[in-house]
């Protein structure tokens, strides 16, 4: 599988693209804060994916998600009413 480099056009399209909210996801830093900072961070951010996908080495917070049921309604005791949520990293481009 071979992917190609990623463009700071590529990365602020997802970033703006993602909902703007103040939760924050396993890694702690709020979407919103990312699409703040992101002016400053864009060359950086660009040449730190580029080199992991070059390298095949990733960030561990990365490759981790947070993972919680939400019960969707009906009959508690029945697992197929629940819901399992994955929250992953804001940083996963």
């Amino acid at each position: 599988m071979a992917l190609k480099p990623v463009t700071k056009v590529k990365i602020s399209r997802l970033v703006n693209r993602s909902k703007g909210s103040a939760s924050s996801s396993p890694d702690c830093i709020p979407t919103k804060m990312v699409k703040f900072v992101l002016p400053l961070f864009l060359f950086l951010l660009k040449r730190l994916v580029n080199l992991s996908y070059k390298n095949d080495v990733f960030l561990k917070s990365i490759k981790l998600a947070r993972a919680t049921v939400l019960y969707k309604g009906g009959l508690w005791s029945n697992p197929a009413n629940d819901r399992l949520i994955s929250l992953l990293s804001g940083f996963s481009v």
